[in-house]
């Protein structure tokens, strides 16, 4: 088994991507969390933005993290030029 040595640089990089995920969850658990159960009262417009923009933070942390952990770039989040230059997942299968 070898061990891995990090580059400054890289560890400089992972460590601000760490940060930066970690203030994405936070923002994430800031906004309303209407459960799974049935509403009384039915969310006002600028609680649904709160509560999309909520997701949307806990979706890109995820997704840092995901990339932080593996080093690969989810599907999702690729452009179309790296698709191009990689290659789809399904023509990977053939």
């Amino acid at each position: 088994m070898t061990v891995r040595t990090i580059h400054p640089k890289e560890a400089a990089l992972r460590a601000a991507l760490t940060t930066l995920a970690e203030r994405w969850e936070q923002m994430a658990k800031a906004g309303p969390d209407f459960g799974g159960d049935l509403l009384i009262n039915e969310p006002t417009p600028v609680q649904l933005q709160q509560h999309e923009r909520a997701a949307a933070y806990g979706r890109a942390a995820a997704d840092l993290r995901d990339v932080l952990r593996t080093g690969r770039i989810p599907h999702g989040l690729m452009t179309d030029a790296e698709l191009e230059e990689h290659g789809a997942p399904e023509e990977a299968v053939r």
